[in-house]
This record gives structure tokens, sequence and C-alpha cells, in this order.
């Protein structure tokens, strides 16, 4: 069958294939001798030969003999209908039986006509009835290329000028950047405040940001929340550069709707073939992967693309799949990082920390898999399992006449949210016999404020045990001190971005004085976080903080190293006063 554009043709064109039988030759001849006005009209003998006018003409319409149509050996109206033919085809005959009449309507014919019905007055019917079908379908094309809510251009539309760019800029050996934007922020104000206000909200933004671009660019929206920008040129990183800063100057104003004043962030990523991509598919691919590194921050920020950021990525979803045999095949291990109480230099206390001893990979770090862990859900059963390990180690160094007052523990946000919580830990207490007050669960700020009513509670049940709890990182969230009021902590920890600059920053240095009066005012011990230097440890001593924890004393160490630091602080010429020495007594072992 021929394949025909119907598109924006001056005078529609009929194609009819029927055999050369008097009763087709009744209906063709008539029509080439006297053709309906303003209509043109073409007769193919076979389908072969229609194949072939295909290639050299456009039709409108197509008359298919039902001689054809009910082929024993070739079923082309099928055929038509497996190639997607886009002409309007109507099959025509003598004397079709009904059942046939429903097959060929099911196989994609539009009518069934009898060679006695069709006459002028017919096809100029069937002609304008196919005139409003173009319409219809230009109609839908148009609206597939602009988005509704907004009148961006859609992702239909930048995916065509996608393409249309991309082959601009293979063919002159020019730069085409691709910039990613996700509005941070609407989902929620779409959620909270209505559709009605989010549809109007997703609006003004779009009108506010094509409103800061160059004449000739248009913002797509290729998503919910997401818009995406092409930029086709030379030094189309300065280009893009320069637009990122128009977009986050416009955009920082709030957007007023609906009697809300909505402040909204927005994440851009960025990158740019060939520079960064090698084709257009790696060019979306690569933007994407920047705009998601991009979202991590708050507020306005960007990230061009770079390899090591798409390395990441797919390191990442390798390893996203294995987490859960790794936890079956027990591949964790745990390493503890030593708590130095300051009067007596010695190790009182550690912080339990897990590592992914990967069989090919080696050594994995919590920020390699703990990300994926909390998404996944199975950051509870592995926080049990570290749990149920610590106790074990616990047990081990209290058999060598090593005992610790303390072993902290961190809790996830998501441990919070399994109701077998506070039995499993308190099952898991029992078996292994260690006083509970010796276990100190550390809680960060953000793990409290994701829901705080239910955390509380969970906090108070475990209470109930008998353990204790620290919150970790002290003075880098916006509640601390409403923490410290509703729950029972006993231990502040001092945040390592202020212990590292109290000997070169002033404020750092006051922040810390005021957290370690603070938390001695309210009956709290202290434990500074990150101390590198002899200078961060001297300062810390002479403003009388109980505890530091950190490199200039131990890196986390695996539990055999820990053996031999407790056995070492137990001999009788163990330092007692010289930093400097002691420090070396440790990390020597």
């Amino acid at each position: 069958m021929p394949t025909g554009n119907t598109k924006n043709h001056i005078a529609p064109h009929l194609l009819i294939i029927a055999p050369a039988e008097q009763a087709y030759q009744g209906l063709a001849w008539p029509l080439l001798q006297a053709p309906v006005p303003g209509y043109r009209l073409t007769w193919c003998l076979s389908v072969k030969e229609a194949l072939c006018q295909g290639r050299r003409s456009n039709f409108d319409l197509v008359l298919l003999a039902d001689h054809f149509a009910n082929s024993p050996q070739h079923n082309y109206l099928q055929q038509a209908r497996r190639l997607q033919l886009s002409i309007p085809l109507i099959v025509i005959g003598q004397d079709i039986k009904p059942l046939d009449e429903d097959r060929y309507i099911a196989n994609g014919a539009i009518d069934v006509l009898e060679l006695t019905q069709i006459n002028l007055s017919v096809l100029r019917r069937a002609f304008r009835y196919i005139e409003r079908l173009h319409q219809r379908d230009n109609q839908i094309a148009n609206l597939k290329l602009i988005d509704d809510q907004t009148g961006s251009p859609s992702r239909h539309s930048f995916t065509q000028q996608l393409n249309l760019l991309y082959d601009q800029a293979s063919n002159s050996n020019q730069q085409l950047g691709l910039m990613m934007l996700n509005i941070d922020g609407f989902k929620r104000v779409h959620n909270a405040l209505g559709p009605e206000v989010g549809d109007e909200t997703i609006s003004k933004v779009a009108s506010r940001l094509q409103a800061g671009l160059e004449s000739g660019q248009e913002l797509a929206r290729v998503g919910d929340n997401q818009f995406a920008l092409l930029v086709l040129g030379d030094e189309v990183d300065a280009l893009l550069s320069k637009q990122i800063e128009r977009i986050c100057y416009l955009h920082q104003r709030p957007y007023r709707v609906q009697g809300h004043n909505l402040a909204l962030g927005v994440s851009i990523g960025c990158a740019v073939y060939p520079d960064s991509a090698s084709d257009m598919a790696s060019l979306v691919r690569h933007a994407g992967s920047a705009l998601h590194l991009a979202k991590k921050e708050r507020g306005c920020t960007h990230r061009f693309y770079q390899q090591s950021n798409y390395e990441d990525a797919v390191n990442q979803i390798t390893l996203e799949p294995e987490l859960l045999s790794a936890l079956r095949q027990e591949q964790f291990v745990l390493h503890y990082q030593p708590r130095i109480d300051l009067n007596s230099r010695r190790i009182v206390g550690v912080e339990a920390l897990v590592r992914w001893q990967h069989p090919q990979k080696g050594l994995l770090y919590p920020d390699t898999f703990i990300p994926m862990a909390e998404k996944s859900g199975l950051i509870v059963p592995m926080g049990y399992w570290v749990f149920n390990k610590a106790l074990e180690d616990i047990k081990l160094l209290d058999a060598q006449g090593y005992e610790l007052n303390k072993i902290g523990i961190n809790l996830s946000f998501r441990q919070f949210q399994d109701d077998t919580l506070v039995p499993t830990i308190s099952r898991l207490l029992s078996r292994s016999g260690i006083h509970p007050g010796r276990v100190e669960f550390e809680l960060t700020e953000t793990s409290v404020a994701l829901n705080e009513q239910h955390v509380s509670l969970c906090i108070a049940d475990l209470n109930t045990l008998g353990v204790t709890f620290s919150l970790d990182d002290f003075g880098t969230g916006y509640s601390s001190f409403a923490h410290l009021q509703k729950l029972p902590i006993s231990t502040l920890k001092i945040d390592r971005s202020f212990v590292q600059g109290v000997t070169d920053n002033p404020d750092d240095a006051e922040i810390v004085r005021a957290i370690i009066n603070l938390a001695h005012n309210l009956r709290k011990d202290v434990i500074a976080e990150g101390a590198e230097t002899a200078e961060q440890i001297a300062f810390l001593e002479r403003n009388q903080c109980d505890q530091v924890q950190g490199y200039f004393f131990s890196k986390p160490v695996p539990l055999p190293l820990l053996f031999k630091q407790l056995k070492q602080q137990h001999q009788p010429d163990y330092p007692k006063q010289d930093i400097a020495q002691h420090k070396a007594s440790i990390i020597n072992v």
C-alpha cells in the first residue's frame, strides 16, 4: 500500500485500486473523464502499481477493491493497518457480505461501499469528511506541542527541537547545551494548597522564567515541576552560566498566588555536546545526572556535568541491588571510633560505625550505601544488625576486662517508622546481658524533626528500657534547643564544623564555648567531634569539654585494633598528661 502525506494539499488526491473489471471500470472511467471539481484522481490496476504511484504522489483517500482486501494470498487491508497507514481507506465492491464488511472495518477501513452507491456526491462528502479529519489531526498535533497549563512548549515539542538542534550542532561543529530545571517545593505547594493553586503557581513560574530568556529561546515544560532549555552556539558554557544567573535572580522573589506568598527553590543541571556528551542520548542523561546532584542542595543551585559525577551515579545503580545480598551474607562490618575523656586521657566509650566489606570494591564507607539503604528501607534490618553486632563486640571487650562506659549507635528516621523498634531493641538487650545504660543512641536533628511527635513517643518508650540518648551534630539544626527541652537527651555532640574552626575563627570558638556551658548548665555531658589538632584539643580542655572524638586520637578502627588500644592504656607507663605523647600512644598501636 502507498504511504502518503495528508498535510496541506491544495487539490485532494483520490487513489482507486481496482482490477480491470467492467464493474470497476464503470466507476472509474466516468470519474476520469469528468473528475470531481477541485480534486485529482489516479486509478491503479494492482497494489504493486499503487505502491509505485505512492512513491511519486501523496494521496488523501484510497478506494480499495474488495478483491484485494479479501485476497487469500495477500490481505492488503490488514497489511495497511499493521504498517499504520495514515491515509483513510474505503473498501468498495459488489454484493459485500455483512460479515466481510465487519471484518474490513475491524482491519482499519473507515467505510465499506457498494459500487452502486458511489457517485460524485458521495465522493464530495467523503472528501469533506477527510478534510475535517485533517483539521482535527492538526489541532491534536498542535495540542501536543503546547503545555496547556503554562503555554510553554511541551515535552513532545522539546523532543522535536532537541532532534533538530542536535543535527544542526553535529553538521556545523557548534555546541549544544541542555539545561534542565527542577522547581523545588512545587509538589509540596500542590499537595498542601491544592491543584488550582499548584497550576497557577507553575504557570507564573514559567512566565517569569521565560521573560528572562534571550530572544528566540523557549523554556519547555518536560515534567510536572521540570523545565528544559536548549542553547545552540559557541562557548555555550558561558551562555548557560549567564542564563543560570538570570534565572536565579528572577526566581528568588516569592510568587503571589491566591493570597499566598510562595518561595520556591530551583535546581539546575547542565550538559554540553560535544564537550561533556558524545551523542544526543548522553546529553539528556548527563544533564539529568547533573540536575540530580544539584537537587541535593538547597536554594538556587546548579551543576555542570562531570565524568566523575556520572561514574558515582553508575556506581550507586550497580550497588543498590547488592545491598540485600550483602546483608544476608554479612558483608557489613563495624569500626569503632574511641571517645577520649579529657581528664583521664583514656578511652571511655566508642561510636559504632558501619562499613561494607564489598567482595570486589573493597571497604566502602557509609556515604556510599546508607542513602540507598534509607531509600529502600533496608536501613531497618541493617540497623538491627548493627545494634546486635555492637552488643556482641562489647561482650567480647568485657570478657577481656576492657569495660567501656558507653557505646554510641546511630538511629535513623526510617528505624523510628518500624513498629517493632522498641520490642526488638528490648529483646536484643535482654539476650545480650549488657546493661541498657551503657547503650547510647545517637539522634540527628533531621531524624527527630521529620515527624517529631511520633519520634518523641518512640524515644520515650526506648528510654523506659534504660538506654540513653545523645544529640548528634548539635548546633547545625534549627530546633536544637526545643529538642533539649522535650527529649531525654543526656549528651550533646558538638558538630565537627565548629570544632575545626575554634583556633582560627572567633565565631566558631564562641559557639563551642556556649554549647559547652549550655550542656553543663543543663547537667548534660558534651563531646566534641572532629578534633584533629593539638591546638583544638587544648582549646577544648581549657573550656572544660568532657570528651573528644576525632582523628587526632584515632580514626574509626576494627575491633582487633580497638583491643590493642585498650590494652595499651592499661599499661603502667601509659601517659596521662602530655597530649602529643597520648596521641602517639593510641594511633601507633
